[in-house]
């Protein structure tokens, strides 16, 4: 069976269960259904054929949930938008795209110069209405596809990904529809007996993509959340008891902060933290206070998952592996080489990371695959990621760890975050500077201080010439630090 036999099963045979749960709303298969046959209408009305892909801004909302999901039913492809990004920005993306249909939320549409672009891309708009029983309409001026070169997907994709974006603009990653039928699970269990889907992630990313797909197969109905609420999701947990907690290593942190008792989340028997480093001192605090273990993995969205991991048998070694992601998971390879020459490297040496996934996107080639992570491995095959090669900088002919700069910043005690980042310098090549979030926004800290605190703790050509105190750092929806974003805050004063 196909991912698109089984929403069509769906529609048709459970239109009145639950498929999104919203706030206290709950959208059905039915209303869903609806959705696809006002795109299923309007598309073959401007004759967009199969092969085209549609392109989607994806929030994280029923009606756009609901899209999704018909774009999977029709068989064709999504072709994620992300709705995290200025109107220029947005513009810029859909004008270089030239998709042959945008469908969006209302609140997208009234972006500054959206239509404008579109109309001379020749897209047909599609808006999602947020209502039930009119759910979509053709955008005015948007009625028809016109001339010129348009963007058409990788064959047989049913969704692109967009990569993270924290060090540029994010990627799009096709993904087949033989890697959704992988998913199916071996029998579908009875209404009653499928809880909900409880995401930390947003749908656009890989987590999202993968978990809605998971639940779609399943029969569950999808939590969303607009914006992550640690409250909401705490209580969800605690209403539909999932074994396994799944969530990047911030929402570890803001369960702590925010005191959400344990019998909230009494029903996992293990957080699953990726997406991001895992702070020792945030794991141990964590299985201290809620008695569950905290694994941590290792992915890519050009994976298409993990690659690293703990599975069962290496529970026992949680504590004494702390700060690993695991080894390589069952049908995965990994392995550490030289920069340089691309020599395999031994246990404790530190090297780029290496993979060999088990699943890959449409067009990418068989064999290792290299990123960007310096990582090294133990001799029981245990991986430590140790940042990344972009974040080490040469400052004239001395290497700087940017991460290990930052962490050293954010063991101030006034300081909640840093980032640092490089910047080009004619003498040096390049030289760290840093954004720093204090934890008291009146304290009298310089950033002379903090420089010579940084001298205390590394050499001096890691010491930062120059410090900015900002109100928050720049993140994507997986929490992580846009460090493109931070550079520019530096670049544009210069």
């Amino acid at each position: 069976m196909e991912i698109s036999e089984r929403i069509e099963a769906l529609f048709r045979d459970e239109a009145g269960g639950a498929a999104v749960l919203f706030n206290d709303d709950v959208w059905t298969w039915g209303d869903l259904a609806r959705t696809r046959d006002g795109m299923v209408a309007i598309l073959d009305a401007a004759g967009i054929p199969s092969e085209a892909g549609v392109a989607l801004v994806l929030r994280q909302r029923p009606q756009c949930f609901g899209a999704y999901v018909s774009v999977l039913g029709m068989r064709r492809c999504a072709v994620l938008v992300t709705p995290i990004q200025p109107d220029a920005a947005m513009c810029e993306d859909l004008s270089k795209l030239r998709p042959q249909v945008l469908v969006a939320d209302s609140e997208d549409w009234s972006r500054a110069g959206l239509i404008d672009v579109l109309r001379k891309a020749g897209t047909v708009g599609v808006e999602l209405t947020g209502d039930r029983q009119q759910p979509v309409r053709v955008v005015v001026g948007l009625e028809s596809v016109g001339s010129g070169a348009h963007y058409r997907p990788v064959a047989d994709s049913a969704v692109t990904i967009l990569t993270s974006g924290t060090t540029g603009p994010p990627k799009r990653i096709p993904v087949e529809y033989a890697q959704f039928a992988r998913k199916q699970p071996p029998e579908l269990r009875a209404v009653g007996e499928r809880g909900a889907a409880i995401s930390a992630v947003p749908l656009m990313s890989l987590g999202g993509v993968m978990g809605a797909t998971e639940a779609i197969w399943r029969g569950r109905p999808t939590a969303l959340m607009e914006r992550f609420d640690v409250w909401r999701w705490a209580e969800l947990v605690r209403e539909y008891q999932p074994r396994q907690l799944a969530a990047p290593p911030a929402v570890a942190r803001m369960l702590l902060d925010a005191g959400v008792p344990k019998e909230y989340l009494a029903s996992a028997s293990r957080y699953r933290a990726a997406s991001a480093p895992m702070d020792p001192a945030t794991a141990d605090e964590f299985e201290a206070r809620y008695d569950i273990p905290v694994v941590t993995a290792y992915g890519a969205t050009e994976f298409l998952g993990a690659v690293t991991g703990f599975i069962d048998e290496d529970l026992p070694l949680v504590k004494t592996k702390r700060g690993s992601v695991g080894r390589a998971l069952p049908g995965s390879k990994v392995r550490i080489v030289d920069q340089e020459s691309g020599d395999e490297l031994p246990p404790g040496v530190v090297g780029l990371l290496e993979a060999d996934p088990p699943q890959r996107p449409a067009d990418a080639p068989a064999g290792w695959m290299r990123t960007n992570d310096l990582a090294q491995m133990d001799e029981d095959g245990f991986v430590w990621i140790e940042g990344r090669a972009d974040d080490v900088l040469v400052r004239g002919g001395f290497k700087v760890a940017t991460n290990a700069v930052g962490e050293t910043l954010r063991a101030h005690a006034a300081v909640e975050d840093a980032a640092v980042v490089g910047l080009p310098d004619p003498r040096a090549g390049q030289v760290p500077v840093a954004a720093v979030v204090l934890r008291d926004r009146h304290t009298a800290l310089t950033a002379e201080a903090l420089m010579a605190w940084v001298a205390e703790h590394q050499p001096g050509y890691c010491v930062p010439t120059k410090v900015v105190f900002v109100d928050s750092l720049p993140r994507n929806a997986m929490f992580k630090v846009l460090a493109h974003e931070v550079r520019a805050m530096f670049q544009s004063n210069t």
